[in-house]
């Protein structure tokens, strides 16, 4: 049985709010714009799916592509990879080792670095 994710507190739902506004994190670095409201990705132990989630704070604004690996209409996974990037739901191990290369001034793994990212988009901001 999954425990019920705690709902955010005033300032993590205030942070998440902001990184929304960003948009995708992903397609901002990548400098493309896929169109859709920005989904909110809660991050996992290790970055590895099925894992326990991280809480509300650890958090990566992410369009439905790279989040949860839905292509636009009329694409295909090929197309939109190619496109795009890889994406977080279907090409995991891809999309990290691409992490690395795209943001190799900062630390972690995949979703970590990306995060690091938008806090760095972000600064006091959202505050």
């Amino acid at each position: 049985m999954l425990a019920k994710r705690k709902a955010p507190t005033r300032d993590q739902q205030a942070y998440q709010d902001a990184a929304r506004e960003l948009g995708c994190v992903v397609c901002r670095l990548r400098k493309c714009d896929l169109a859709g409201y920005p989904e909110i990705h809660h991050r996992n132990l290790d970055d590895k799916h099925g894992q326990r989630q991280l809480g509300q704070d650890a958090v990566v604004a992410m369009c439905s592509w790279h989040h949860r690996g839905i292509p636009l209409w009329g694409w295909g996974d090929d197309e939109m990879r190619d496109a795009f990037g890889p994406s977080f739901a279907s090409h995991a191990r891809d999309f990290r080792a691409w992490t690395e290369d795209a943001l190799p001034h900062l630390t972690g793994r995949g979703t970590e670095r990306w995060q690091k990212y938008q806090d760095e988009l972000l600064g006091d901001s959202w505050k």
